[in-house]
């Protein structure tokens, strides 16, 4: 890796099958962000960007069109992963506002014993939800949805800054794989 890249820490996890389906709290609904035909989906990404501990995240917010940065990060991975529109959700209170999204995807060319690997490709809570449990919820729908597609693993990370997310990772279920390893911003 060339001296003049930034990297930081990033804490690997799985989540190994076979698990029974995972229980998904009630407390948010779940919607496909493609049925909500506005903005909102790259709005609440941003959001979550603006915010973040995770230093790819701020770097993206630091872009001149930020905007054009979460889309193009979003529009990735379809690059090297699969998933279906469907699959991409957003939580939503019982007062009908998006506290966050989860996005799991299947990797290309991991599949073994007719099972595919998964992972989540991005996930948040928007700033004012934060703290209340609702990335556990989050982590349980992406994580059931890969379930019903057919994993023998989800393998996901998130940057060691991250305490909300690792600790999400430990309730949901996810055993931490390794050390924390280094990763370019």
């Amino acid at each position: 890796m060339p001296m003049s890249q930034q990297t930081f820490l990033k804490v690997p996890f799985v989540w190994e099958e076979p698990k029974p389906l995972i229980e998904i709290s009630p407390r948010l609904t779940f919607e496909p962000v493609k049925a909500l035909q506005d903005d909102r989906f790259i709005s609440a990404v941003a959001r979550v960007m603006a915010e973040s501990v995770d230093a790819s995240d701020r770097q993206r917010a630091a872009e001149p069109d930020f905007h054009a940065a979460v889309e193009m990060f979003l529009n990735s991975a379809s690059e090297d992963f699969s998933y279906q529109d469907e699959w991409w959700q957003f939580g939503i209170n019982e007062a009908g506002e998006i506290v966050g999204f989860v996005l799991p995807v299947i990797f290309a060319g991991c599949a073994k014993a007719d099972l595919e690997e998964g992972t989540i490709y991005y996930m948040g809570v928007v700033p004012e939800y934060r703290g209340l449990g609702f990335g556990n919820d989050l982590l349980s729908r992406g994580t059931r949805i890969l379930q019903e597609v057919g994993v023998w693993q989800v393998f996901c990370d998130t940057t060691v800054d991250n305490v909300r997310m690792i600790s999400a990772f430990q309730q949901v279920g996810y055993r931490q794989y390794s050390e924390p390893w280094e990763r370019p911003i």
